[in-house]
């Protein structure tokens, strides 16, 4: 005789076996994580001021920014190490699998809404900023980058002269003509440079030929910065993947080791009700022998 099995029972048997997940847990591993992270953070701040130097402030900067960039990695693993193993405790499951997800959707909502955060800052940043907006075009994308290295030697020492030269002494005529002059758009400048004057263009082109060393080394300059700002923002973005991965896989093993431990402790529970019942039922069995009357 065949037997057959009965989907709806296995199917049944199966919701069982594998419970949904639990998103009040999920949450409650997000807050721990999240508040474990508010406290590194703020302990790192602490001794990044402590260690600070203002008479040696180059190399200050430095050691600052290792630091930095270690204590952030540091941070994520543990913060999302106890917000996985913390999920998986409130979850209460003894299915292994079940605390991993737990684990990893911490992860991924942490992940989320940092990086929400970031990009609404980012955004909050740009739109008060006009010249951003206009990043297609050559002198506005090479606008910011002059006002970022504005305080650099080369650049500070051509603006000078620039300015010295113009007649109503603007400072807004000759950041035009210093950024054109760094991207390399001679017309440009010459031409900005003699509508301030009052000048014929060949005149302000002379004027701008006598500047030559000026302009190269602000060209030089402007391209050492952008090299700098492009190589920091590499370095970030590996440190934000090296953190990401291994909080993910910190995220993981808090969560596995919960549920070992949960397990353990559920396994353990169990043997000394066993022993317990055992007992009972020995001293039981001795009254009851006890009791019987004797031949």
């Amino acid at each position: 005789m065949s037997y057959v099995a009965d989907d709806d029972a296995v199917v049944a048997d199966h919701l069982v076996s594998d419970p949904p997940m639990s998103f009040r847990a999920i949450i409650a591993g997000w807050l721990v994580a999240t508040g474990m992270a508010g406290m590194l953070y703020v302990a790192g701040l602490a001794m990044g001021f402590s260690s600070s130097d203002a008479w040696n402030a180059a190399e200050s900067a430095k050691g600052i920014g290792i630091g930095t960039a270690i204590w952030v990695i540091v941070t994520w693993v543990a913060a999302l190490f106890l917000g996985g193993m913390f999920a998986s405790w409130f979850d209460g499951h003894t299915d292994d699998t079940s605390g991993s997800l737990h684990g990893v959707t911490v992860w991924g909502l942490s992940v989320t809404v940092t990086a929400v955060w970031l990009a609404l800052g980012l955004a909050h940043s740009m739109s008060g900023r006009p010249e951003m907006s206009r990043m297609g075009n050559g002198m506005s994308a090479t606008r910011g980058m002059t006002t970022n290295v504005r305080g650099d030697g080369a650049v500070a020492v051509l603006d000078a002269n620039i300015a010295f030269r113009l007649n109503g002494r603007d400072r807004s005529s000759a950041d035009a003509v210093v950024t054109a002059l760094i991207a390399g758009q001679d017309d440009t400048a010459s031409a900005l440079l003699a509508a301030d004057m009052g000048t014929t263009q060949a005149d302000a082109a002379g004027a701008l030929q006598r500047l030559a060393p000026e302009i190269q080394a602000a060209r030089r300059a402007a391209k050492a910065a952008s090299d700098r700002t492009a190589h920091y923002l590499a370095m970030t973005m590996w440190i934000a993947f090296l953190s990401s991965f291994l909080a993910l896989l910190a995220a993981m093993g808090g969560a596995g080791w919960a549920h070992h431990t949960f397990t353990v402790s559920i396994i353990f529970a169990n043997t000394r009700r066993a022993k317990h019942d055992e007992s009972v039922e020995g001293q039981q069995e001795g009254r009851s022998r006890s009791d019987r009357p004797s031949c």
